[in-house]
């Protein structure tokens, strides 16, 4: 079916390692590398967006010579960062556009729309807007999107990083029974681990560092007294999407608090209440004694290309009021990046770029949404290594995360989030 014999992806004058892959009907095969590896322009050089060199069949076709409308009906491409490819406003919509682009019949497209959407557990928020979905739903709606043209390959990129350990396993259940079907995916990842797919066929392009271990029982003695204090807070979209129902908890001051909860619970919307950014429904919220407001807190979102404004990062971390986070870039082994356009990093490098650009604004509390989506273990590291930085700099931080690992490795504190309400316990969720 897919056939590459010493092919790499070309960017310019940068090229891909080299892969030498044979993908038959209903395999699976992974592709694992560390961030900036090229896995992901591997995949867009097999949908005809970037050229290559080497060799490239499709069903006994050289790629370069397949009309590009026909290889992406049968090829479809979930990406790293869906929220760059969503092109409408309305879930449903947006599932059924894939469809209604290649000329199927109306009865066609509702049909195969309804089916991509019940694949992947999203068929009871259909009606929702694109806006309100939280960034794991967005990463399910993509892959719905691929779904929904009844491709014959599906590259799916890094694609459970911000998706709930739940809906990974019934993704990745319906992912294995399209495969019995007939389906064949390629996906990449950073580890074996986070797959959650078994593939037949696993291809290393380079080393992608060691696991988190989890951080010993310890007092950080940085924190010191309450910083952040919420008291019953309610928060609504509307009468009928109540997202948080009486949230209460404190955070210390130079606290690091991760928050987990599935997808949709409410991560981000909290996050974005102490930034200022939304306000409460009801209830108190206070950081430093004072309402939220964007010279108190900042926003880092999940979307590291919405965060980021300038060409390079040694451009974007310019603005630095507090912390010489350019220094900070060299001594975590980064420094390279400085002047690389922004544009070509990979999805991890831009994540730590926008994390040292919120950092560097030089305000008390930093919220940190989904910070290591996108991230091998290297830089999951060294992004422990700047939430330090930070704490030591008088910065109070709190993530929204599923990467339990990584909160164990470096948080003070876990909270769940769930049905609206902070829990101390978090390992309920696994009850």
């Amino acid at each position: 079916m897919l056939r590459l014999e010493s092919m790499k992806a070309k960017r310019g004058i940068w090229k891909s390692p080299e892969i030498n892959l044979t993908l038959r009907e209903g395999e699976i095969a992974a592709i694992i590398g560390p961030c900036g590896s090229g896995k992901t322009s591997i995949m867009l050089s097999m949908i005809g967006f970037l050229p290559y060199e080497g060799t490239m069949m499709y069903d006994g076709v050289e790629v370069s010579l397949i009309d590009k409308t026909y290889l992406r009906s049968k090829i479809a491409y979930v990406p790293d960062e869906p929220e760059s490819y969503i092109l409408n406003n309305r879930v449903f919509d947006e599932v059924a556009f894939g469809p209604e682009n290649l000329g199927w019949k109306p009865k066609k497209v509702i049909e195969s729309t309804i089916k991509a959407l019940e694949m992947t557990n999203m068929l009871n928020l259909y009606d929702r807007e694109v806006s309100t979905l939280s960034g794991g739903q967005r990463q399910r709606l993509a892959i719905a999107d691929a779904l929904s043209i009844s491709p014959k390959i599906l590259l799916l990129d890094n694609p459970f990083s911000n998706i709930d350990w739940e809906a990974r396993k019934t993704i990745s259940k319906t992912l294995e029974e399209l495969c019995d079907h007939g389906l064949s995916i390629i996906l990449t990842g950073y580890s074996m681990e986070e797959l959650y797919l078994k593939p037949d066929r696993t291809l290393f392009i380079g080393e992608v560092g060691k696991p988190y271990e989890k951080k010993a029982s310890y007092t950080n003695p940085l924190a010191s007294e309450r910083f952040v204090e919420v008291k019953d807070l309610w928060f609504n979209y509307d009468r009928r999407n109540i997202v948080l129902k009486g949230v209460s908890f404190t955070i210390r001051r130079n606290e690091i608090i991760s928050i987990i909860g599935k997808n949709g619970v409410g991560k981000t919307t909290l996050l974005k209440i102490l930034a200022g950014i939304y306000k409460p429904s009801k209830g108190v919220v206070l950081v430093n004694s004072r309402k939220p407001n964007p010279h108190l807190s900042v926003y880092v979102s999940q979307n590291p290309s919405a965060f980021l404004t300038e060409a390079t990062p040694r451009e974007e971390l310019a603005r630095s009021r507090s912390i010489d986070t350019v220094n900070l870039l060299e001594k975590i082994g980064l420094s390279y990046l400085l002047d690389r356009p922004i544009h070509n990093l990979s999805l991890g490098e831009k994540r730590i770029i926008s994390i040292l650009s919120g950092l560097c604004r030089g305000r008390l509390l930093l919220c940190l949404d989904e910070p290591t989506s996108g991230l091998d273990y290297m830089l999951g590291h060294r992004l422990g290594e700047i939430m330090k930085a930070a704490v030591s700099n008088n910065v109070t931080l709190i993530i929204a995360t599923h990467d339990i690992s990584f909160a164990e490795a470096y948080s003070d504190r876990i909270l769940l989030l769930e049905r609206g309400i902070i829990y101390e316990d978090w390992r309920r969720i696994f009850q």
